[in-house]
Order: structure tokens, then sequence, then C-alpha cells
């Protein structure tokens, strides 16, 4: 009987190990050397004996009637797995009973009984708090063991009324099975919990009496235990749920699904290739969600005055290339950028003479363009700003005609598109005539539609557009 137990719990202890091993190494769970695993305690409480002398009562099994004296004890432990433990420990207290009713040989005597008991056990632990599916690391554990140990005692049956010594034990030492059930809390590096300790032993003589058909002379503790975890680590492996890595994996998972399937700007691209994920609503981007700078100058073509400056050219804050003398050619451009205000210039900024001016190339586009929306003939405000420097050249030069060409790219047809463009330069003619009172007859227009494409992909913006040229 007390080798199958011994071996009970040899195997108890061996196979919580391997199976952490192998499912450590095959599954990627936390590996031991992560954590603290050892710990030390100390345990205080009460110890119950039950054996054949107890209190006389009407009914001895009563648990009012067990005595209670107090032991204390110490433990050293050894996380094998995240579950399971291995246990060392000792204890010291005192066996109590009576006064009884005994027959001690051929006569009947009212006794007491007390003896010191010391024990010293090996046993595996195991956790169940920290296994769970609900929860990733708890503060709260219950737990239970099972071991091999030896215990101690040296009893001692007197006389309740006179204390008279009648009978002694000697001191014996007897194996027996330690089984706890428990719970704890853990408080930074220690744990505070509270335990019922039984000890199933093989003898019915520690208390001097041998009854026929009596039980062993079992005992146990009720204990509080303080916990304490020796090492390095900020956290000791028993307080680990091995289901961590699962939950921080299933959580990151999520998280990439959320940057896959999310799009919090709304433009098109998920946030996990999304390099800029605050742009405006509308706003057009590339595939890396970006907003789309055609002339790469810093600013995004729906906040961009111009989006069609020269690579390189320096911009102010709309996006607009920098004309120092307000001569409606960039500085990038300008040959004479220090024109004197009012004055006409061509297509490099270069004054014209007063008294030809046709000069500069005819009908060579040197005052500045007005872009269009797709399918659109209205004007937009951010190339109001052009029309202006037309209107102060038409109203510097008071001879002054010019032809205002509409231009458009090729997404319809040639003959929508002739008269799209036609649309363009109209609204730009009744834009100079009611905001500038510029006379309508030194203005004239007409539409190439998409004859004449200043560049050659389709559908490129910069053909949707409204020239300006000098008319002889």
């Amino acid at each position: 009987m007390k080798r199958n137990l011994l071996l009970f719990t040899c195997c108890f202890l061996f196979l919580g190990s391997s199976l952490f091993a192998q499912s450590s190494g095959k599954y990627g769970l936390p590996k031991p050397k992560d954590y603290d695993r050892w710990s030390v305690g100390i345990s205080f409480g009460q110890t119950l004996f039950l054996g054949d002398v107890l209190k006389d009562s009407k009914n001895n099994n009563a648990f009012k009637d067990l005595p209670f004296t107090p032991n204390f004890g110490l433990q050293l432990t050894h996380q094998l797995s995240h579950s399971v433990g291995l246990r060392l420990s000792g204890s010291y207290g005192m066996f109590e009973g009576g006064p009884s009713r005994e027959k001690i040989g051929p006569t009947s005597y009212t006794v007491n009984f007390e003896s010191p008991v010391m024990e010293g056990a090996i046993e595996g632990v195991y956790t169940f708090g920290n296994i769970s599916h609900l929860k990733r690391n708890k503060k709260f554990h219950f737990y239970v063991s099972l071991g091999v140990g030896m215990f101690n005692f040296d009893g001692e049956l007197k006389d309740s009324a006179t204390k008279i010594l009648i009978a002694k034990t000697g001191n014996v030492s007897e194996l027996m099975v330690p089984a706890s059930l428990g719970f704890k809390y853990q408080i930074k590096k220690f744990d505070l919990g509270l335990s019922y300790d039984f000890r199933k032993t093989f003898t019915d003589k520690v208390d001097g009496v041998n009854k026929e058909l009596s039980e062993y002379d079992n005992y146990a503790f009720i204990r509080l235990n303080i916990n304490y975890s020796i090492g390095k680590k900020n956290k000791h492996m028993e307080w680990i749920n091995p289901m961590e890595v699962v939950y921080n994996d299933i959580a990151d998972l999520k998280d990439r699904v959320d940057l896959l399937s999310g799009d919090k700007d709304k433009d098109g691209v998920g946030d996990m290739f999304d390099k800029d994920n605050a742009t405006p609503e509308g706003q057009k981007v590339y595939g890396d969600g970006t907003s789309v700078d055609t002339d790469g100058d810093g600013i995004a073509d729906t906040k961009d005055g111009d989006p069609f400056s020269l690579k390189g050219a320096k911009v102010d804050a709309n996006g607009v290339e920098i004309d120092t003398d307000g001569d409606g050619v960039p500085d990038s451009r300008d040959l004479e950028p220090a024109t004197e205000k009012g004055k006409l210039v061509n297509f490099q900024g270069i004054t014209i003479k007063m008294d030809d001016p046709a000069n500069g190339g005819g009908a060579v586009s040197f005052l500045p363009s007005v872009f269009f929306d797709v399918n659109a003939s209205e004007v937009k405000q951010q190339y109001k700003d052009r029309i202006l420097v037309v209107a102060r050249a038409l109203k510097a030069n008071p001879e002054l005609k010019i032809m205002i060409t509409g231009n458009t790219d090729i997404t319809a047809s040639e003959q929508y598109n002739d008269k799209l463009g036609l649309k363009r330069a109209d609204a730009v003619k009744n834009h100079l005539v009611k905001v500038y009172g510029i006379d309508a007859a030194r203005l004239s227009t007409e539409s190439k539609g998409e004859k004449d494409p200043l560049a050659n992909t389709a559908n490129r913006p910069m053909n949707r557009r409204v020239d300006f040229s000098v008319v002889k």
C-alpha cells in the first residue's frame, strides 16, 4: 500500500513536468527561463488531532469537540511548470486530546493525551487558477497537493484528575501521506493564502490507545500561508497563464485584421498600408495613402493653387510658384524678375514694348493659365488670382486685346470637348467683364477642345485649361 502511494506521487510529478516540456516546445508557450521558479514560505495555524482520545461528548466526531493546538511550518517550492510545482515542507506542532474515558489494559481511566509532532514531506502541487480561457493572468488561485512524508511523535497518556502518567508511546517515526486544498492571493512578489492540510497515517498508536476496528490516528492543519518568490524576474511562473502567448497572438492577429480592414480616413487604402491616416475626406491619394502631389512641391493637389508648378520651383504656402515682381510669370521662368508694376510681359517675363503689344511670340501663352476639374467649366477660387493678373495687364494696356482659348482632355467625344472648351473660355471672359469691368470687345474666345494638349497622357489635369494670348 505504501509503495503504491509513493509510486503514484512520483508519476504525478513526472507527468506534469513532462507534459509541460512537450507542450512548451511544440506550441511555443512561455518558457520557464522567462520567470522565477523558486519560492519560500512560512505557515502557522491550528492542529487538529483525529485519533481515539478525543473529548467525550454525545458525538465524538463533532468538529467542535476536536482539540485545537498551534503549529508552524516552513516550505520551499520549485515550479516545474505553470501549473505543477514540487514542494518540500517541514512543520512542528502539538497533538492534544481528552478528557476521554478509555480502557488501558484491564482498567478504565479518564485520560488526556498530548504529544509534540514534527514532520517533513515532499509534495506535488497542482494549481488550477492559471489555466483559464476566460482571463489572462489572475491574482487568485486554487491549488491541491499530494505527496509522501514522515512524522515523529512522542505521546503521553495521563490521568485527567491526578496527572499521573499512565502510558507512553515512545519516540516514534511513521510514514504519512499529505494532501492539501487551498487558495492564495498574489501581492507583488508575495502571496497570501489559507489551506486545509490533511495527513493520512498508517498507525493507530499515536495517542497510545489502540482500539479494535478503529481508524488510524490521522491529523490535519488549518493554516495561513505566506510565500515569497525568489529571483530577479518580475513574474513568478506560478502566476503566469500559459495561454498568455495565445491571447497575445490572438490580440496581435486582431490588430492586423483591423489594420487590413480598417480605413480611418476613408481614402480607400487600408490602415496597415496607409502612410497617412489623416488624409482629408475626398482627397485623392496614391497607393500608399499619401495625398496626390502632381508637381511634388509638398502641397497636396486639393490644396495646391498651382498643381503643375515646375519641379524644384519655390512655392508659397498655397503651392503657387513665387512671383517676386507680380508680373504673372513665376520666378523659375522669369528672365526679368524685377519688372515694374503694371508692365505687360511675355511668357519669359520680359517687358513687351507698348508700341507693339503683339511682341513676345504672338499667340504664345505668356499669361498664366487657368485650370478646371473634369467635365467642369466653373472657375475655381484658387485660380481667380491668375485672372486678376490678366485683368491688371489689360487695364495697364488699354489697346491690348487677348484671345481666351479653352482646352480639354480626351475624356468625352471630340464634338463634346469642343463645346466644353468654349464654355470654359466664356466663363473666364465673363469673370473679367463682371468682376473687373473689362470691355468685352477686347476679349475673344475660342475652343481647341482636345487638339492642343500640354501632356500626352490621357486625361491629364493640365490639359483641362484656358490659355491667354495677344491678338494683333
